[in-house]
């Protein structure tokens, strides 16, 4: 994974963190789902083969934030499901 990806997916999660505070609509989060779901397989795999240990910490914390966002989306979604 090289700087350029890894900055990009670094203000997608800043991007997704601020959209769960702004409270945004159900058919944005669900696309930000599918992507968070991408970039966590994306994630783990450049994990694996990550080199340092400094490198894997990061994007392991990466990891971490992207599914606590996706569980956030998750329940938001659930909840917007039920009735009254």
């Amino acid at each position: 994974m090289d700087k350029h990806e890894l900055r990009a997916i670094q203000g997608f999660l800043s991007a997704v963190g601020e959209g769960l505070e702004a409270d945004r609509d159900g058919v944005t989060l669900r696309d930000r789902l599918s992507e968070l779901s991408r970039i966590i397989q994306r994630l783990m795999s450049a994990r694996v083969g990550a080199g340092s240990l400094r490198t894997k910490v990061h994007l392991a914390t990466l990891e971490r934030t992207a599914r606590r966002y996706r569980r956030r989306i998750a329940v938001k979604l659930n909840e917007g499901r039920r009735p009254g």
